[in-house]
């Protein structure tokens, strides 16, 4: 879960962005450039399609039930998004 792993690994008292969200912040010489929401919707579904594809065990089927898509159209965002058989067999 992000949030205990925030918790447990927080330098800070009170949980900040940076904590919560490594990947989006650059280290300590300063902030990445600030990413286009185009950027930042496509980096939500990616993590979202990894989640719902984690607890489907990888059946296409059952990802696109939970995400309340049509199959086609989660094959489509995954090519789109460049998630292939990898990112399905981890779980």
């Amino acid at each position: 879960n992000r949030v205990e792993r925030a918790v447990g690994l927080s330098r800070h008292q009170e949980l900040t962005e940076a904590d919560l969200f490594p990947e989006s912040v650059a280290g300590d010489n300063g902030p990445q450039e600030f990413p286009s929401l185009a950027k930042a919707r496509e980096q939500a579904e990616r993590r979202q399609i990894i989640r719902a594809l984690e607890r489907a065990s990888g059946q296409i089927g059952e990802t696109a039930k939970l995400l309340r898509i049509s199959r086609t159209t989660l094959w489509e965002k995954m090519s789109r998004l460049e998630l292939g058989p990898k990112e399905r067999s981890d779980s």
